[in-house]
This record gives structure tokens, sequence and C-alpha cells, in this order.
């Protein structure tokens, strides 16, 4: 079957997509931002990564950056459950900081290292990056945050986008930069360290 029959046969009316073949691009594109970032991206490697047509690839994403989005939702952990009243707010922190610990983590630190440097210099893929990977988990650090102000365990003058900044900078700079161990061990010591900070002061 020729280029042309293929691709008029794929527009048929009713006819399904194939979730596997999407779950195979998604991965090939993955893989190429780890290993070659966003400007070595192409829609010709990811097609021949995944063994399909690159028309098999613009029929599902247009461009580069719907294609990287869509990678990067597909990786995604589920989001945290509500946190029950009984948990405390130096729990409840390190509930959310076990995320950055899990093996998923580690694979998406090397796709985001192959998007930073692109990130910087093209406005709409660092917009669309962020809100995938970091707004949401932002989101749920600063309902916990909020929660132990409300609560009486963090003060009320501190800085909530500081705070977070302090939880998650230290599990990004090992992830993208030292190479050193991100496990539970280091999420205790974070949260025990920025809580010392943000506690009140004892009652005398």
């Amino acid at each position: 079957m020729n280029a042309g029959v293929e691709l008029s046969a794929a527009r048929a009316p009713g006819r399904p997509r194939d979730p596997q073949v999407d779950r195979d691009i998604l991965t090939a594109t993955r893989e190429l931002l780890a290993e070659d970032g966003f400007d070595g991206l192409s829609i010709e490697a990811v097609a021949a990564r995944a063994g399909v047509g690159k028309t098999t690839v613009y029929r599902r994403w247009p461009s580069k950056i719907p294609l990287v989005v869509d990678a990067l939702t597909a990786m995604k952990p589920p989001t945290p459950s509500a946190i029950p009243d009984d948990v405390s707010t130096r729990e409840a922190l390190v509930r959310a900081m076990g995320g950055f610990t899990k093996p998923h983590e580690g694979s998406a630190a090397r796709v985001l290292a192959g998007l930073v440097d692109a990130m910087s210099r093209n406005a709409e893929l660092a917009t669309a990056v962020r809100a995938v990977l970091v707004t949401e988990r932002q989101r749920g650090l600063m309902e916990v945050i909020e929660r132990g102000k409300r609560r009486g365990e963090i003060r009320p003058d501190v800085d909530a986008r500081v705070m977070i900044d302090l939880l998650g900078g230290p599990m990004v700079l090992r992830r993208l930069i030292t190479g050193d161990p991100v496990n539970q061990r280091l999420a205790l010591a974070i949260v025990d360290l920025v809580m010392d900070g943000a506690a009140p002061a004892p009652s005398r």
C-alpha cells in the first residue's frame, strides 16, 4: 500500500486511533528529549523511533510543543489524595515531598534537562512545560502550607512561594546538577529544616 492510500485509509470516517501507537510516539518523544533536548527533537526522529510514518505523528500533533506537552502529561504521577485532618503539616509535607523521590522522577528530570535550555529561549514552550510539571505540584504544596498557617503550625508571615522553592529546590538541584541521591531521607531532612524556620516562636 502506498503512502497516499495509507493516509486516505487512516482518515476514513469512524476509524479509531490506536492507543498503542499514541503510547509508542509519546515514549519515543520522551526518550529523544532526554537524549537530544528539545532543539534536537524532530517529528521525523520521533516517527522513526516509534516505528510509524511521519504523517501518523502529524495527524495527532501538528508541531513539537503539543507533542512534548502530551509526552510530559503522560508521565505525571497521580494527583495526591486529600490530607486527613489528623495529619500534621510536617507529615503532610513529607508525604508531598515523597513524590519527588519516586523512580519516575528520575526519568522526568532527564526529560526536563533536555528542555531547560530551550525553555530559556522559547516562551511558549516554557509556559507549556511549567503548566504540566510545575503548576499543579506548586498548588498542592501551597494548600499544605496555607493549611499549616490556619492550624498555627506555620507563621502567618511566611512567604509560601519562598517556602515551596526551599522545599523543591534541593530535589531539582540533585536531579539536574549534582546527581546526589534523592530519597526519603533527603525529603525528611528538607522538611525538618524548612519547618524549623517557618514554625512560630515558642511561647515563653
